[in-house]
């Protein structure tokens, strides 16, 4: 699934978090954003940011090895689509919470709130 990238929504709706050049492919990074932590990661599918909360172990997924699109929780090692959110193995079934971007003048940018 292709990362979600917004072009319809107004400008306030977004937050501006990071430039796209500090974060090369490969690299993920946690900031700040409004009053959220967010992990933005950057893949081989693209770039995409979800809150930087494990919802079952409630510890940072930053740092967690990413592979094919999925991020691996480095405290109990549950799997989560990076683009839905979803749980890819059986040590949970809560959803992680991800965030609508968009690039703008080299920044990436995320959404106030989060993605369906």
């Amino acid at each position: 699934m292709p990362p979600k990238y917004d072009v319809g929504a107004t400008p306030q709706a977004f937050v501006p978090c990071v430039a796209l050049a500090e974060l090369p492919p490969g690299s993920q990074r946690s900031v700040v954003c409004g009053v959220l932590r967010v992990l933005v990661c950057h893949t081989g599918e693209g770039v995409f940011a979800v809150r930087d909360l494990c919802p079952h172990a409630l510890q940072p997924l930053a740092g967690g090895e990413i592979v094919g699109g999925l991020i691996r929780c480095p405290k109990h090692g549950a799997l989560f689509a990076l683009a839905t959110g979803e749980p890819e193995n059986s040590v949970t079934n809560e959803r992680l919470t991800t965030f609508r971007i968009r690039l703008r003048h080299g920044q990436i940018e995320i959404a106030t709130e989060a993605g369906p």
